[in-house]
């Protein structure tokens, strides 16, 4: 009788943390604040994100066997036609697990790792919102409804390797003619961890989930050691709250110029960076839209675009928002303006 009580009580607990979660697309959404994360996690409070211990997040291999005696530019390249050169979706969140993984004792959701390099681009595409790339919905839709039982092979020359979901504790290792990414390896050549993480996170744009939660939890999770490796990044927000009387105004006002601090202290490395706001409907929104309040829009922006050298950088905005903006991208030439077709459509009430 015991277990079936406590298998009851989970059961309602695991409903609880769903029914409490908080949307990726609001300031209050998990991971954001440092309340809302425990180390390791927390049994009863599954909606808290599990975050590594400081000591973990610095730690990384660091071997390497002499036989493996090719030139550093052979290496390199074997590196990047394995791993680099790509654009990879990634997303660290509570999900359900992967059809195409063994099953585990434990259903439901939990927090894990999924990623997918893209099938339609490797680097910077022209919008987000148009991408047609299969997201971790499509896997479950594609094993239920079509009866699809291995993951699609993400188009590498080596039939996709999942290097992605042991990046921060596998070793690079030799294995016959090809490379693969394996977290334990007893009879394979293990070469230079290091090595192939300068490719991995320094040649390859990563395309975060949509949420203004994604980059705080990435920032979270990831080693500090492959943060600053990072090259590229390609970031969608909704932020659709912070005009007007949302109960959510006061948030955004911290949420927002977070993010940037995050991304001038925390990504320091990134050279490429295209971020996609999808704001609230200009038709809504221009009411409220006075010159202060365009400043603190746009003034994150012109610090972070005006505090590193930059190979690319874009900010792409829903056409309706262009006629405000375009000024302030005429009036210099580090970074570009560009439109999304993302559209925040008013309800027929709102219309009439």
């Amino acid at each position: 009788m015991a277990p079936k009580i406590f298998e009851r009580f989970f059961k309602r607990e695991k409903k609880r943390n769903d029914r409490d979660r908080p949307s990726a697309s609001w300031p209050t959404a998990i991971g954001i604040s440092d309340l809302t994360c425990e180390i390791k996690g927390d049994r009863f409070n599954g909606w808290k994100l599990p975050i590594p211990a400081p000591g973990e997040r610095h730690a990384l291999t660091n071997m390497r066997v002499d036989s493996l005696d090719y030139p550093p530019e052979v290496r390199r390249r074997i590196y990047i036609e394995l791993m680099g050169n790509r654009r990879v979706h990634i997303e660290y969140a509570w999900m359900l697990q992967s059809p195409f993984e063994p099953p585990t004792k434990r259903g439901g959701k939990r927090w894990d790792w999924w990623h997918s390099v893209c099938q339609e681009n490797d680097s910077f595409v022209q919008d987000t919102y148009l991408e047609s790339c299969p997201d971790r919905g499509d896997e479950r839709w594609n094993a239920r409804q079509k009866g699809v039982s291995v993951r699609p092979t993400p188009g590498t020359k080596f039939e996709g390797v999942e290097w992605l979901r042991c990046c921060q504790i596998g070793y690079v290792v030799l294995v016959g003619l090809g490379l693969a990414i394996q977290v334990y390896c007893t009879d394979y050549i293990e070469i230079r961890y290091e090595e192939a993480l300068q490719v991995l996170y320094g040649t390859n744009v990563f395309v975060p989930r949509e949420g203004i939660d994604s980059p705080f939890i990435l920032s979270r999770m990831l080693s500090p050691i492959c943060m600053r490796l990072i090259k590229s990044l390609d970031i969608t927000i909704g932020f659709h709250s912070w005009l007007g009387s949302s109960q959510h105004a006061q948030a955004w006002e911290t949420v927002y110029p977070a993010l940037f601090r995050l991304l001038e202290n925390e990504f320091s490395s990134v050279q490429s960076l295209r971020l996609t706001i999808h704001f609230l409907n200009w038709k809504r929104a221009k009411d409220a839209m006075t010159e202060e309040k365009l400043n603190e829009i746009m003034g994150p922006w012109d610090r972070l675009a005006t505090g590193r050298e930059w190979k690319f950088l874009q900010l792409c905005v829903p056409f309706d928002w262009q006629l405000a903006i375009k000024p302030r991208a005429e009036a210099q030439s580090i970074w570009e303006l560009k439109h999304t077709e993302w559209y925040h459509r008013l309800t027929f009430t709102e219309c009439t």
